[in-house]
């Protein structure tokens, strides 16, 4: 997958740190966990990376997050879950589907 194909990403300066922060204190982290997690289409990284290199002159590269870093696996059927998304029945995490199924059969 390529940075351009992810749908989720990170931005990385040439010195290995991650942005991240709060839309009034942002910066570079060496904390990968500190990484704001950008959606690539959606906030038009690829435009804005392009108006900063043009006006401040600062080179940045995108970085693919991982789809698992970003969703729960659902422990019935093994999809992929956004967070908000997964059940938790007091043993397992469960998409809605396998909810679905838990409570009709």
């Amino acid at each position: 997958m390529t940075a351009t194909d992810a749908l989720f990403v990170r931005i990385r300066n040439p010195d290995g740190k991650y942005l991240g922060g709060d839309a009034m204190n942002m910066g570079f982290f060496d904390d990968i966990k500190k990484a704001v997690i950008f959606d690539y289409r959606r906030d038009q990284i690829a435009q804005q990376l392009e108006f900063v290199r043009l006006t401040q002159g600062l080179v940045v590269e995108v970085v693919p997050v991982d789809p698992k870093e970003m969703h729960e696996t659902c422990d019935r059927c093994g999809r992929l879950v956004m967070p908000f998304h997964v059940f938790f029945d007091g043993d397992r995490y469960l998409c809605a589907s396998c909810r679905n199924a838990a409570h009709t059969g």
